[in-house]
Order: structure tokens, then C-alpha cells, then sequence
């Protein structure tokens, strides 16, 4: 039996070549839509939310508002598109995965779907 080496590996190299700019891994439609947020979990029923989605694909979205009490992993019913002139209102379970701080007192959520 034959000994071998294996090849030169180099992970910092790899990791650098293969790692995405960001985590989205569809294409982002723009859109300027209201959607009506509001918390999954019982201890945050009170708090109710109404924001305009910046952008959206079937896997999330990102919508910006006011509102500061947003937390990574926090789980909310979202209801897209929202208001009076939407045709059909649908409900959605997500989670939230990234929060920017913008300007003028505003926040980025950027939503992932769980359903």
C-alpha cells in the first residue's frame, strides 16, 4: 500500500473566493407597498406596526419604520401588501434577521419567511 499527501489547503484563500457579498440568495424586487407587522409571541400583543416594504422576493423583505422595539430572531405575523387599496391581504410568519439604523429616525428590518 502506497503512501499519498493530500493537497495544499488554504481556507482563508476559499472562504475569501466563495463567501457572498450579503446573504440574499434571490433577486430583490423595489417596491414602495405598506405592510402591517405585529409580534408572534404573546408578551408583545399590544404592539402593532404599519411600514413600507423598500424591497421583497419570496424568501423576505425589508421595510422600513419608526417603530425601535425590533430585535434579531424576533418572530412577527406580517401582513403584505396592507390597506385599503391591496386586492388580496396575505399573512406571513417571519423572523428578523438584520436592523439598520437609518436616517431621520427610521430602521431597517430585513425579514426572513418561516411559512
Amino acid at each position: 500500500m502506497g503512501t499519498g499527501t493530500w493537497p495544499a489547503f488554504s481556507p482563508a484563500v476559499e472562504a475569501t473566493q466563495k463567501a457572498p457579498r450579503d446573504g440574499r440568495r434571490r433577486k430583490r424586487l423595489q417596491v414602495s407597498l405598506p405592510l402591517h407587522v405585529c409580534p408572534f409571541d404573546a408578551r408583545y400583543a399590544e404592539i402593532e406596526d404599519v411600514g413600507h416594504v423598500i424591497d421583497f422576493t419570496r424568501d423576505g423583505l425589508y421595510f422600513i419604520t419608526s417603530m425601535p422595539h425590533y430585535f434579531v430572531g424576533m418572530r412577527l405575523i406580517v401582513t403584505f401588501p396592507y390597506g385599503e387599496n391591496a386586492s388580496a391581504h396575505r399573512k406571513f410568519l417571519a423572523t428578523v434577521v438584520r436592523l439598520e439604523v437609518r436616517g431621520n429616525d427610521t430602521r431597517g428590518i430585513a425579514l426572513r419567511f418561516l411559512l
